[in-house]
């Protein structure tokens, strides 16, 4: 009898985080991808949720090209998310910055550029600059293939 009550109690308490009470922050990584447009003109720059649709109460977008013209940031507040276009014959840097609902921060920066490869194929190269020892080696990808990449949360801002 006791047991029971005691598996009654267990229950009640466990079922409502089983049944949807999702960790809001699972819910609000921001993930960057970047792809090719079907006639390899241009760099699709996407910026979301990598889990589920969420709003953020701030994200940025930072370009910075070899060609001066694309160089440009561009701020959103309470969005779901960004998405620009940039020419592929230019070089680019990008700073992606969220900031989540309860005032997380997550921050990331990707150099991105289109080359050939021997065989005459679109190859896009990605490089992260500003990572230090965990930049990692360069990430290749052959359009319609993109480059999805799940931004790590870099702290908290204060009130």
């Amino acid at each position: 009898m006791v047991v029971s009550i005691l598996v009654l109690v267990v229950l009640i308490v466990v079922t409502p985080i089983l049944l949807g009470r999702q960790s809001s922050e699972l819910a609000s990584l921001p993930l960057l991808i970047i792809g090719m447009s079907r006639n390899e003109s241009a760099f699709i720059v996407n910026l979301g949720a990598a889990v589920q649709a969420y709003q953020y109460a701030f994200i940025r977008l930072t370009i910075n090209g070899s060609d001066p013209a694309v160089n440009e940031t561009y701020n959103e507040t309470y969005a779901y998310g960004l998405s620009r276009w940039v020419p592929a014959n230019v070089t680019f840097s990008v700073n992606v910055y969220f900031v989540d609902r309860q005032r997380n921060y997550f921050e990331y920066n990707v150099t991105a550029q289109v080359m050939k490869d021997p065989e005459n194929r679109t190859v896009m190269l990605f490089t992260f600059p500003h990572e230090g020892a965990n930049a990692g080696p360069p990430v290749r990808q052959f359009p319609p293939d993109d480059f999805r990449l799940v931004i790590p949360r870099r702290g908290t801002r204060p009130p």
